[in-house]
């Protein structure tokens, strides 16, 4: 994974940039959000290809880092994951054209997303907490759903009565695996990989 620092809970900046380091002027290009899950961080493999995406389009992109607090599922994760790609969007600047790549835990950032009419890629959206189906559906714009068919939080009907493009991995869990041999695992990420790059080739 190229290295591109995160936001830490201080507030500390992160970084994106494009293939030759320079700032884009002039018309807006689009940029990259980066957000985790609860355990899965931005070095694992469905964010890692997904900023690889972004590199190889010569996009900026942010990445957020966070540590999540105690007790915060119960209390509610929407708030805390709202400050953190808010704090990510205003690092990447008003020239981008921002796409919210999350998972699991950081799509939570699909009402903010709504709001903003901004596109995004849901990496096993928590389509079983009824506000983050009705945001992802409400938000005219484009979005690149994916999950597997074997996790309890991917409910198909609330995925494709969305609207949006959707992708299944059969028998994957919620970090994408399916049963059987590791190849099974890497041809899913292929399959995923692909489709981050083509749903990214439209925006």
């Amino acid at each position: 994974m190229r290295k591109v620092s995160g936001e830490k809970a201080s507030g500390e900046k992160a970084s994106g940039e494009n293939v030759s380091g320079e700032k884009v002027s002039g018309e807006k290009v689009l940029g990259g959000v980066l957000v985790p899950g609860r355990g899965y961080g931005p070095q694992a493999p469905l964010l890692d290809l997904a900023s690889e995406a972004f590199h190889d389009l010569g996009a900026p992109y942010e990445t957020v880092e966070w540590t999540v607090p105690g007790g915060l599922l119960e209390t509610g994760p929407e708030p805390f994951v709202r400050a953190y790609v808010q704090a990510a969007l205003h690092r990447l600047g008003p020239d981008a054209r921002p796409v919210i790549v999350a998972k699991s835990l950081g799509t939570h950032a699909a009402r903010l997303a709504a709001e903003l009419e901004l596109p995004a890629i849901w990496l096993t959206p928590l389509l079983n907490q009824a506000p983050i189906a009705a945001a992802i559906a409400a938000n005219p714009a484009p979005a690149l759903l994916v999950g597997g068919s074997a996790d309890k939080s991917w409910v198909p009907g609330a995925a494709t009565g969305s609207g949006k493009t959707v992708v299944t991995i059969d028998g994957g869990d919620h970090g994408l695996r399916p049963p059987g041999p590791l190849r099974a695992y890497t041809d899913s990420l292929g399959v995923v990989a692909t489709a981050m790059e083509k749903f990214l080739a439209t925006l």
